[in-house]
């Protein structure tokens, strides 16, 4: 519609609505008698018409500029993200007002409760969210970090708004006395990063931060990582020395709900009966396993790879593996172990068997409620399978069995196929490629006198269990199940 349209209506509008009454009264009088005075009939005079039409155009820009002030002041300006374990974000308008709140998981539905907070200053939302998250116990001294995220398409408004919320929540965190770690990030949103928070429950600003921790680290997956409190992701990425320009952090996550890494490898070396003295390359990290917060303890001693994954909270063996042989042990009364290579010359010798006429060969410490008890020592020669237990600090034969088989064991004419094939074929049997895989373990085995390798691994929530013929490298058995 262009000026002289606009016009044209508002001159309408202001005739229609005050009609002339002058030809309205003089049709009401009729005929009179005696002198007619003649009546000539005013001219028009409309001097409100242009008051009128100026006063329209006003209501009418009026009209325009309020709807117009509406609609900036109810439009989304930017998403504010708050995730400790509750997830969470909020809409906010240019005046920094909540238009809406969404909840992304049980945990947040239970810190909004009852209040409604459209409409609210964004300061007074979040002071009252963080205030809840105190209250319900999500925020504490064993569970203090936060991550806020920021999206705005303006980069500038989008950093100043992070850094904003980030002094506004240290503040809460002072006022009531909480040594607290505030993760802050601006965030862009993208089709990929939708899907993996809709996928976990999840919300924008902990599937980016995820994404940056895993893209420093292979080991570690978005599945493993995506359960976890910010605390708990804060803590693994810290332990193993991640950093990353996109994510600031300010004060440090709390390691109060967990034993200490010096705990969690004392526990490691009491279950493989190993002196601290006797061990290289000890590292010690934080993991999570099936959502269970773990020490991560590896070192080697002996020419032998240990791995446990120690219970952060209870200090209890979760998952243990190691590799490789024993090039040699100690021997005497000095209060260390003998080490598996003596002990297994001690069973031979025993035996009366050498080493180059086994065909199966196995020696571990074993352990009772923790405790390291004997060397277990296991093989095979010919048709005969013979277990023994060998003295920790002596050698000396505790327990000897031995059981005849009337054929040679199944597959023990031919040399093994080693635990590397015997992997392979129970990856390759399930589909899994083995940098999807975790906690693998390959043990030789006997079960009814057969030679096998025994194959675990986990993808996921899923636990594989293969027993693979250790001669020919046939899947003799396949179990597959969720874990609790």
């Amino acid at each position: 519609m262009d000026e002289r349209e606009l016009e044209q209506r508002l001159r309408t509008a202001v005739e229609h609505a005050a009609p002339d009454p002058l030809d309205r009264i003089l049709a009401a009088c009729g005929p009179q008698a005696g002198t007619v005075l003649p009546f000539e009939a005013p001219k028009k005079k409309r001097r409100w018409a242009p008051l009128a039409v100026a006063a329209a155009l006003v209501v009418m820009c009026c009209g325009a500029f309020g709807i117009s002030s509406w609609r900036g002041a109810n439009a989304v300006d930017s998403v504010v993200m708050l995730d400790v374990n509750p997830s969470l974000s909020m809409t906010v308008s240019s005046k920094e007002r909540v238009l809406s709140v969404t909840p992304f998981n049980q945990d947040a539905e239970v810190i909004l409760g009852d209040m409604d907070l459209t409409g609210t200053d964004l300061d007074v939302a979040v002071n009252a969210l963080i205030g809840s998250m105190l209250q319900n116990g999500y925020l504490s001294d064993i569970q203090n970090a936060i991550l806020v995220s920021v999206e705005n398409q303006d980069a500038a408004k989008s950093a100043q708004l992070q850094q904003h919320l980030t002094d506004t929540i240290n503040s809460v965190f002072q006022g009531g006395s909480l040594e607290g770690a505030v993760l802050s990030q601006t965030v862009t949103e993208s089709a990929d990063l939708n899907a993996l928070a809709q996928q976990y429950g999840i919300s924008v600003g902990k599937a980016s931060l995820i994404q940056e921790v895993i893209a420093q680290d292979s080991t570690l997956t978005f599945a493993s990582l995506a359960p976890l409190s910010v605390n708990e992701i804060a803590l693994i990425a810290e332990s193993r020395h991640l950093t990353t320009q996109a994510v600031t952090q300010t004060g440090t996550a709390s390691t109060k709900a967990y034993i200490t890494a010096e705990e969690a490898q004392n526990a490691a070396l009491a279950h493989a009966g190993i002196a601290e003295s006797s061990v290289a390359q000890l590292e010690i990290e934080f993991d999570s396993e099936d959502g269970l917060m773990v020490y991560e303890v590896e070192f080697y001693a002996g020419g032998t790879e240990y791995d446990y994954d120690i219970n952060a909270r209870t200090g209890e063996v979760v998952n243990f593996s190691r590799e490789g042989g024993i090039s040699g042990g100690t021997t005497g009364s000095s209060g260390s172990y003998i080490g598996e290579a003596a002990a297994t010359a001690a069973a031979l010798t025993h035996a009366g068997v050498s080493e180059a006429d086994t065909i199966y060969l196995r020696c571990w410490v074993e352990h009772d409620d923790g405790r390291a008890e004997c060397y277990e020592v296991e093989f095979l020669a010919g048709t005969t399978e013979y277990q023994y237990e060998i003295d920790l600090y002596t050698g000396a034969v505790l327990k000897s069995e031995r059981e005849s088989h009337s054929v040679p064991a199944s597959g023990s004419s031919g040399p093994h196929i080693g635990e590397a094939a015997a992997k392979s074929a129970a990856l390759t049997h399930a589909g899994v490629s083995e940098s999807d895989a975790s906690r693998i373990q390959v043990e030789l085995d006997r079960d009814d006198g057969r030679t096998l390798y025994e194959v675990e691994f986990h993808v996921g929530r899923t636990e594989y269990s293969y027993e693979i013929d250790a001669s020919s490298g046939a899947i003799v058995k396949a179990e597959q199940e969720l874990d609790d």
